[in-house]
């Protein structure tokens, strides 16, 4: 049905079609969850179709003309009464001016790309390259790329894919430092965090990572192909080493893969994933590796695991996030 809704969305069904697809969207709660993530799905996507335009303004009118049609309206009322309640899978992407120019210059404008728990997402920047975003995360890019730089501020997980260009460095901007390429592969984990680190992992090529070490002095690392560098953005103390890249980069692909992962790093791909947050509360629960895939499963299948192959013990003590101002379920581990 997927398909078909985004046909409806697009005005490309027919009468008989468009009435079936309405009468499946009435019959229940979760069919309207589903209609409206395929909204913006199609929302997104149109507007990054028409984002070239000068005139931003006469873009977007383009875009609602497009695909706010009679009938789109119709679900839209409820859309909105539904959005209070729902996750939106994809944020409507915003235009605006980042900074004061003169009368003769045009504001540069920007592309702001955000996920939500259990949604991953996929762009294609201006110069080709290719970037996935991982759950509860942000992208913002550029419409157009100077010919100086390509620079893009990532808060989350991505993985990129850039576009070789030697005449044009990439730049990936996190809390804790720089990542510079031509063009390669590469995963950044720069969520939000209070106390969590930032990991840069390489897969393919190779990058500069520039960051201020806890000497406050400006440090210029080049990692390789199977290493990654972890920052802290408090005490700015880091740490490269070799790790399994194909671990690292398998939620692109809607995968958790553990090959004999320590236990903090599998908390870590799990929090990402789910949008959840574990306290420890036994120290030797980090004893333990983890070997397994896992491929569109729920969260307390996961955690099942664990608990038979060690005798861990998970305790939701925060079930809506009521009490995390992030608005992640806690779960204390024993």
């Amino acid at each position: 049905m997927e398909d078909k809704l985004f046909q409806y969305y697009n005005n490309e069904l027919s009468a008989e079609e468009v009435a079936a697809v309405e009468a499946w969207i009435e019959a229940s709660e979760e069919n309207k969850k589903i209609a409206q993530q395929i909204y913006w799905l199609c929302y997104a996507n149109d507007s990054l179709d028409i984002m070239q335009s000068v005139d931003s303004k006469a873009a977007f009118r383009k875009v609602e003309k497009r695909i706010a049609s009679a009938r789109c309206r119709k679900w839209m009322n409820n859309i909105c009464r539904m959005a209070a309640v729902l996750l939106l899978p994809v944020a409507a992407v915003a235009i605006w001016a980042l900074s004061q120019t003169t009368a003769s210059e045009e504001p540069m404008q920007y592309v702001e790309l955000r996920t939500t728990s259990g949604m991953v997402s996929s762009i294609t920047l201006p110069d080709s390259s290719r970037v996935w975003l991982n759950s509860n995360s942000y992208l913002k890019y550029p419409v157009m790329f100077n010919s100086a730089e390509r620079r893009v501020e990532l808060v989350g997980e991505g993985y990129f894919k850039v576009a070789k260009n030697e005449e044009q460095r990439f730049i990936v901007k996190t809390s804790a430092a720089e990542v510079e390429v031509m063009g390669t592969e590469f995963n950044v984990d720069a969520y939000d965090k209070a106390g969590r680190d930032v990991q840069t992992t390489l897969v393919k090529g190779s990058i500069n990572l520039t960051f201020v070490g806890n000497d406050k002095r400006e440090h210029l690392v080049q990692v390789y192909p199977g290493q990654r560098v972890t920052i802290d953005p408090l005490s700015k103390d880091w740490s490269i080493k070799r790790v399994n890249t194909a671990s690292a980069a398998s939620w692109k692909e809607g995968r958790i893969v553990f090959d004999k992962t320590p236990f903090a790093e599998a908390l870590r791909m799990i929090e990402n994933r789910f949008n959840v947050e574990f306290v420890v509360k036994n120290p030797k629960c980090y004893e333990h590796n983890f070997t397994g895939m896992f491929t569109d499963q729920r969260l307390d299948v996961i955690l099942e695991h664990f608990r038979r192959s060690s005798r861990m013990r998970f305790v939701p003590i925060d079930k809506y996030g009521v009490h995390n101002v992030k608005g992640r379920e806690i779960i204390e581990v024993y």
